[in-house]
């Protein structure tokens, strides 16, 4: 590639109400990223009237076909950021994988019968979860601790964007290093010293996203609502788009309840649009597909 292309973050919600024909063209002039995670929730989408796995497979394998990229989910970054001790390049693509899908070597619903597929839901399933319990420990020891602390985050704005940009001022003002480093296995990590030391590591942007969803259930359990271990679920399923955004430059979302205020306030210098209309030339490049 001559140029340095801009990637554009494909998520479920737009994948589903927008064309397969124009998605593919779509897909022939930008950078579009079919990512692992919109491969897991067509995976397991529960089927309904308005939903079938089977083609929303169908539809994600046709799309890599068209000239979208297959990129792999947070948990591969991050054990690759261990093991190098160095931030995840700028590039997402996994180019090998993307060939092997368009030339038919290799099917995304093969992954259903390995055990990759099998590997997948669990970090989604245990973070969830991990963030419920913490979220209702804290709520119960701030109850009977620092009530006024209660009060604080009950006063934090009802508007998820102005909610999540106060959260995400919180968590930036402090040092995650730590807290990068004990949130990931132990033996992945070459050097702790060296590891995550700044925003530019997808680890550390991991671990920012994940302590706003955690902030947000605070509010939630503050101001008399839940999330129950389903929706938690899949709010980490949408944070893992976002997370893209720390490399990529503009995400498609129709999700306005959480992936566009989380991306607005996680991201503002970067693209949140809400249909292939709405993306500028600038996104326009030659073709790259191999």
């Amino acid at each position: 590639m001559l140029t340095k292309p801009r990637q554009i973050v494909l998520d479920k919600s737009a994948f589903q109400g927008i064309r397969l024909d124009s998605l593919c063209s779509f897909a022939k002039q930008h950078l579009l990223l079919a990512s692992d995670s919109l491969f897991y929730e067509c995976a397991t989408a529960e089927k309904s009237e308005r939903q079938d796995p089977a083609d929303l497979l169908a539809k994600y394998e046709c799309l890599i076909k068209g000239g979208a990229y297959y990129c792999s989910m947070s948990r591969r970054f991050v054990e690759w950021e261990c093991r190098h001790c160095r931030p995840y390049s700028w590039f997402l693509p996994d180019l090998a994988a993307t060939v092997q899908i368009r030339t038919g070597e290799k099917h995304p619903a093969d992954l259903l019968h390995s055990s990759t597929y099998g590997e997948m839901s669990q970090p989604h399933y245990k973070v969830a979860k991990a963030i419920l319990n913490v979220s209702e420990k804290v709520k119960n020891r701030i109850d009977i601790e620092d009530p006024l602390v209660g009060e604080a985050i009950r006063q934090l704005p009802s508007n998820r964007y102005e909610r999540f940009r106060i959260l995400f001022e919180s968590v930036d003002s402090s040092n995650l290093h730590q807290m990068c480093v004990d949130s990931v296995r132990c033996d992945w990590i070459k050097n702790e010293e060296q590891f995550c030391l700044s925003p530019e590591w997808m680890t550390w942007q991991s671990r920012r996203l994940t302590d706003v969803i955690g902030g947000n259930y605070h509010y939630l359990r503050q101001t008399g609502g839940r999330r129950g271990e389903e929706g938690a679920e899949h709010d980490c399923q949408d944070m893992e788009y976002v997370l893209l955004l720390s490399r990529a430059d503009g995400i498609i979302t129709r999700d306005k309840k959480l992936v566009e205020p989380l991306a607005r306030a996680a991201f503002p210098e970067k693209d949140v649009f809400s249909c292939l209309k709405e993306v500028p030339e600038s996104y326009r490049c030659d073709s790259t597909n191999p």
